[in-house]
């Protein structure tokens, strides 16, 4: 078993999983900072002043979001995570199926917010179309075009995912929030999924998100057509970043769940009373 294991590896591209699972980690280092302070206020009473150590967290994960490096390298880092998720696809045997398990799993984290946010007394912590139904969503799309464009026209994807791209990067600069209890939540979705605005707790558009990811698809199938790495005498380093980086969407989806619970445990060993 260890020798398959180990062969299995050795056929995997070390500069995608390298690069995915840094891109990972800084996306989840970046939901734990939301959390400290954009979710726990919620969640808790006197949060976080009744601590001091726990104050000066939230002070600090405050410093962290608006640091201007933060917000302009986070641009970088889910072009990388999305892009690379779209060079993942031009190796995959079956996108389309890839794309209706990962909505099933997103679709859990919809209902998982959705009972958070019931409990706390806050619909708009429900995630209606977060970050893994965008992804989700594109495998599902691009698992249906591989069905009809031949693999010599991978510019279509490069077409496609430029003008889903720069649709969506236009209906950014007009978005705006609207709440689960402002009127119809079939179109307030409907227009979240398509970036007109925004809801929830979390918010991927489709056409922003997904172009990125449709980008990636041509950059796969251009500069990995052989399916090797581009790095010459490259060997496999099975470590943290790599697993992370093989297992990126499942770890991310798993830390949205064990971030809270981990956090939610410390405070309330700490004295925090739950705000309902």
């Amino acid at each position: 078993m260890e020798t398959a294991k180990t062969n299995k590896l050795s056929k995997r591209i070390i500069e995608i999983d390298v690069l995915r699972g840094i891109a990972v980690f800084l996306m989840i280092l970046d939901h734990m900072m939301y959390d400290l302070f954009g979710l726990f206020p919620y969640v808790f009473e006197d949060y976080p002043e009744k601590v001091e150590w726990v104050l000066k967290l939230r002070d600090f994960a405050v410093w962290y979001w608006y640091w201007d490096f933060r917000v302009i390298f986070r641009y970088f880092v889910v072009f990388a995570f999305l892009g690379l998720t779209g060079v993942c696809c031009s190796f995959s045997k079956s996108n389309l199926k890839r794309g209706l398990k990962l909505m099933g799993v997103a679709l859990l984290l919809t209902l998982g917010t959705f009972i958070a946010g019931k409990v706390v007394n806050d619909p708009d912590m429900t995630i209606a179309f977060g970050i893994l139904h965008s992804i989700a969503l594109s495998l599902i799309l691009i698992g249906l075009l591989e069905k009809i464009i031949p693999f010599k026209w991978s510019w279509i994807y490069l077409a496609i995912g430029v003008v889903m791209f720069t649709a969506g990067s236009l209906l950014e600069e007009i978005q705006t929030f609207r709440s689960y209890t402002e009127g119809d939540i079939f179109k307030t979705v409907v227009n979240s999924i398509i970036g007109i605005n925004s809801c929830g707790s979390d918010h991927a558009p489709l056409l922003l998100n997904g172009g990125q990811i449709f980008i990636g698809v041509f950059l796969g199938r251009t500069l990995y057509y052989n399916r090797k790495s581009l790095i010459k005498n490259s060997s496999y380093s099975n470590n943290i970043v790599t697993f992370i980086g093989r297992n990126s969407l499942w770890v991310y989806f798993a830390h949205q769940i064990l971030i809270p619970i981990i956090f939610g445990i410390i405070f309330l060993i700490c004295g925090f009373k739950f705000n309902i």
